[in-house]
């Protein structure tokens, strides 16, 4: 059964998400860092009242990122709160410039997941096995694609990579035929599906985490 990641990308959900008691219908809770308010420090973002396991996550703005923050201040800022993950993402295209990042994660024993995210087409299944290669070579445990579908036909490149992949993937497709793709590809060995918690998804086709979770308890596994 994959694991069901609940985003938080607003101030309100997450105060809610570390209050007291709070168990969030999800396995593990993704904090979207870049999506906090820019005056909210390491500190103040209080991460480790979190009840759930933590995937910590500051988008670059080039891919999806709520706003530009300068590399180094990411960088330090990830280094900060990486004692309180559980797990750590960063963007494939980035990791040749993370390495203290990269290390410090596995010294600890944090699983890294390489992400890469296609907001405009379906990449081609070469391409992204190509990207998968690299960032295991890089140090990555998982390596998650998201991409947009603009044809049912670019969900079988999805299907294709699940078969082809050289380890643990998490696939999911963006846009009107995303939500579709996301239960079909957890069917298919995905790894994770994403979904957001309080009321602001994190990215276009998104479910909701206790939908996503409610959607699985009803899907029989496949076989590719």
């Amino acid at each position: 059964m994959p694991l069901v990641v609940g985003t938080v990308s607003d101030l309100k959900t997450w105060l809610s998400v570390t209050a007291p008691g709070c168990k969030p219908a999800c396995d593990i809770v993704e904090l979207r860092v870049d999506s906090m308010p820019p005056f909210l420090g390491a500190e103040q973002l209080k991460a480790d009242r979190c009840t759930r396991p933590l995937l910590l996550t500051i988008r670059h703005a080039s891919e999806g990122g709520s706003r530009g923050i300068p590399e180094p201040t990411r960088l330090a800022m990830a280094l900060h709160l990486l004692p309180v993950a559980a797990a750590v993402d960063w963007e494939a295209a980035q990791l040749p410039g993370a390495g203290e990042l990269v290390q410090a994660a596995a010294e600890a024993g944090i699983p890294l997941i390489a992400s890469m995210h296609d907001f405009r087409a379906t990449p081609s299944v070469d391409d992204m096995l190509r990207a998968e290669e690299a960032a295991r070579a890089a140090g990555a445990q998982v390596v998650k694609f998201a991409f947009r579908l603009n044809r049912p036909e670019d969900i079988m490149a999805g299907v294709e990579l699940l078969r082809r992949a050289g380890g643990p993937v998490a696939v999911m497709g963006m846009g009107p035929l995303g939500p579709t793709s996301r239960l079909m590809y957890c069917q298919l060995g995905s790894c994770l599906i994403y979904g957001y918690l309080g009321t602001t998804p994190a990215a276009p086709g998104q479910w909701s985490a206790p939908l996503c979770r409610q959607a699985l308890r009803q899907l029989p596994a496949a076989e590719l």
